[in-house]
């Protein structure tokens, strides 16, 4: 009798630390979900508040652009870095056509016949060429840069790096702002994108007369696909946060602090 008591004390001590454990973890995993739940929407909220934040800072300050180092930026324990780059340093998609595609995917090199496929089969995703059945493609308005992904035909590896070079907002391309694959995609040669670089060196920025000295009567039109502003109307900024752990964010913002659009890879 008294052994079956024993036994019997036993399994309950047993059954009762079992139920403890489990109830302790199932706090514990609801803490830690809630407190991911919280994290993450903290995040999303200060991220965009910090690109906004960045885009006033670089308008006071526009040597940060040239720079291009991050802005670092801290909030309670949590780490955040900045980084601002003028978006329309890129090429439109809403402007583009295929020739302008074919040729900036060839500068990143792509091949011939893939570039002239890929810029074909872009331009049927915007609307503005033939879909696969011969018939016009329906119009579409791209919102964000990461719908490119979903063009026919594109990899990975393409799509990383014409998203560098492509932004979907529809404004002319900053020639103040613009790397070298964009100049000569837009029409310049390499000894006029080189002297480009040069003058900006020299005087901070491009004047639209001395461009169309640069490409003389006949290549005039190649001038009307920039502006020439000395700062950008549209910026690329990444928030990155570092501590306490790592995440990170796109935003395309204004000049007067209206998010475009956001998104994470």
């Amino acid at each position: 009798m008294r052994g079956s008591i024993i036994v019997y004390v036993l399994w309950m001590v047993t059954l009762l630390s079992g139920l403890v454990f489990f109830t302790l973890y199932q706090l514990r995993y609801s803490y830690m979900r809630t407190s991911h739940f919280v994290d993450n929407w903290t995040f999303l909220y200060e991220a965009r508040a910090l690109a906004v934040l960045g885009v006033n800072t670089v308008q006071k300050n526009p040597s940060l652009l040239r720079i291009k180092s991050p802005i670092p930026y801290y909030i309670s324990n949590r780490k955040y870095r900045i980084y601002i780059y003028p978006e329309e340093a890129k090429i439109s998609l809403p402007l583009a056509n295929s020739e302008i595609l074919k040729s900036l995917m060839m500068r990143l090199g792509v091949e011939e016949k893939r570039a002239v496929e890929l810029s074909q089969n872009i331009m049927a995703f915007l609307g503005r060429g033939v879909s696969k059945q011969g018939t016009p493609a329906p119009y579409r308005d791209v919102f964000s840069i990461t719908e490119l992904f979903y063009v026919d035909g594109m990899d990975r590896n393409t799509y990383e790096k014409l998203q560098n070079y492509l932004t979907p907002v529809a404004t002319l391309t900053n020639i103040n702002y613009a790397p070298e694959p964009v100049l000569l995609a837009l029409g310049l040669t390499e000894s006029e994108a080189k002297s480009v670089e040069e003058q900006i060196k020299v005087v901070g920025y491009i004047n639209p007369e001395w461009l169309q000295n640069l490409l003389g009567p006949s290549r005039l039109y190649i001038s009307l696909r920039f502006v020439y502003t000395p700062l950008p109307m549209y910026y690329r900024v990444k928030v990155v946060k570092y501590e306490p752990y790592y995440d990170e964010m796109d935003f395309i913002v204004t000049s007067y602090g209206e998010v475009l659009d956001a998104w994470q890879e």
